[in-house]
């Protein structure tokens, strides 16, 4: 079962890292791999943030060649190429269409040279290298493609993780199982700097309001867009403002008709390169890229930006046009990109940094997270372990490297329709033992979807879910669903309060809050404005 609050009242730890998204979770089972005890503490729940509004996908930056980060590419590429090998049941090959129309802001000869550079820099990847296509094979592999104005069609390779909230489970059980400790939905209230010495945090539980302090000579600061808001509620240092985020919003849609593979295009309105792509059991059209100012958690689409994606994608598909009716919801999140007040947003760097504040005038021990995307965060991680080294030392031995954790062939992918488990890799025999042991366990979680109810144990058992919405929405794909699950939730529920010991009300205050969640992120078009 998961800590609490009172279990580290008290505690001194060598690292305590906020922030539980993949860059969050990433350095933290980092630092306790490499001898750090260390804390991880997350306001709301693991994954819950930026990372479950990404676009899902793992990818090397294409564009980011125009901005000439050749360094950040191929870092990523690298990452992409380790991530595809180590992780094959959760993240996916995946091949691009790349068509290239007169009037695009990148003529064909651009394309094809920036295509060749990133193969090149991917020049250790196991995945297809880009090759223009014919008219012929065009007509044969996407016929709706708009043809009018085409100038060329190319298709390249990246990779593609439908559910990323399992890779930053799986950090978490990582940083677990090698004797780290990892709380959600406890928040990082004060940080503990008097007289400029940092000491530690004081911390608040959000079910019960209780406080504790804990203490650390390191606090890594990997918050998102919310790393200024962690800064501001203490006197640890004065500083400008680090975080100028970019809003990215997205459309989850049921195209009948739409195309048959992963597309990567550049808008006719702004000349920004947008996907169409294949996730789950649906289309994922997005994303938007605008700057935002206000609180993240209440980052939402707005009509302008369905509108927008709706046009772009519709453009490409004139015969069968995507249409208001076939959004099931939308979401959107914040990039916590470094504050840029000059320039497009798309020109803002995506490298991430590790900012130690004793350089700037602040404490010494005090780190800061700005940037960083999926694809990049063991990278990351391993960079701010070498930041956290400077400051202060382990208090016991490296852990063993562990054994890839494969339950699927290199590049292949197994659709969760087909087994639901493979989310879990190495771990999946864990969760069949479960419903082994107690057959009511493998009835499914609702009739629409694979999941069984021993998935839902397991999430309290082993992962840390201390909600509904943690269960259904970060442990498995069926929140995601176009029914949400939710003829199963109070089923759900009920297999939660067997092992919480909650009473008929609670856990139907669990039903109600995971409906207002569902509401405030997987939004539908009737809430949008």
């Amino acid at each position: 079962m998961s800590s609490t609050i009172g279990d580290v009242a008290g505690q001194t730890f060598d690292v305590i890292v906020i922030g539980g998204g993949i860059n969050g979770a990433g350095i933290a089972r980092e630092a306790q791999r490499a001898g750090y005890r260390t804390l991880l503490v997350e306001r709301l729940d693991f994954g819950a943030g930026t990372t479950s509004r990404a676009t899902r996908l793992i990818h090397g930056g294409l564009r980011y060649l125009e901005h000439r980060e050749l360094g950040l590419v191929y870092e990523s590429l690298a990452e992409r190429e380790a991530l595809v090998r180590d992780v094959p049941y959760l993240v996916r090959p995946l091949s691009l269409l790349l068509p290239v129309y007169a009037g695009d802001r990148r003529p064909a000869w651009q394309v094809r040279a920036g295509l060749a550079l990133y193969d090149l820099l991917s020049f250790r990847t196991s995945l297809p290298r880009h090759h223009a296509l014919g008219r012929r094979a065009l007509d044969a592999s996407e016929p709706g493609l708009r043809r009018d104005g085409l100038r060329a069609a190319f298709t390249f390779s990246d990779a593609q993780v439908e559910f990323p909230e399992r890779l930053v489970i799986e950090s978490v059980r990582d940083l677990i199982e090698a004797g780290g400790v990892a709380l959600n939905h406890v928040a990082a209230e004060t940080l503990l700097a008097p007289g400029g010495v940092l000491r530690g945090l004081r911390l608040r539980e959000a079910c019960s309001g209780r406080t504790a302090e804990v203490r650390a000579p390191v606090v890594v600061n990997a918050a998102g867009p919310w790393v200024d808001q962690v800064l501001a509620d203490s006197d640890a240092e004065r500083h400008d403002r680090l975080i100028g985020g970019t809003k990215g919003s997205h459309l989850v849609v049921d195209w009948r008709g739409g195309p048959r593979h992963a597309i990567f295009a550049t808008a006719k309105a702004d000349g920004r390169p947008f996907f169409i792509l294949p996730w789950y059991r649906y289309t994922l059209v997005g994303t938007t890229d605008l700057r935002y100012d206000g609180d993240p958690s209440a980052c939402r689409a707005t009509t302008s930006e369905v509108r927008y994606l709706l046009d772009e994608a519709s453009r490409l598909f004139p015969a069968t046009p995507l249409r208001g009716d076939d959004v099931l919801y939308t979401y959107s999140g914040v990039r916590p990109l470094p504050a840029d007040k000059h320039g497009v947003e798309a020109a803002i760097t995506r490298r991430h940094i590790v900012i130690d504040h004793a350089k700037r005038g602040g404490p010494d021990g005090l780190l800061s997270v700005i940037g960083g995307k999926l694809t990049t965060y063991r990278s990351l991680a391993r960079i701010a372990l070498k930041s956290i080294a400077r400051h202060g030392r382990p208090s016991a031995a490296p852990a063993p490297q562990p054994r890839v954790a494969a339950a699927a062939p290199e590049h292949t992918y197994v659709p969760l329709e087909e087994d639901p488990l493979v989310i879990y890799g190495r771990r999946a025999g864990d969760v069949r033992a479960l419903a082994a042991a107690d057959a009511s366990l493998a009835a499914p979680v609702c009739a629409h979807n694979p999941e069984t109810l021993a998935q839902v144990a397991y999430a309290v058992d082993r992962e840390e879910a201390a909600t509904l919405a943690d269960v259904l929405l970060r442990r498995l794909p069926a929140g995601w669903s176009a029914c949400h699950a939710l003829d199963g939730a109070a089923r759900c529920a009920d297999v939660m309060a067997a092992r919480f010991g909650w009473d008929d009300a609670r856990a139907a205050a669990e039903v109600a809050s995971y409906r207002r969640e569902l509401d405030d992120t997987l939004v539908p078009l009737d809430l949008v404005r």
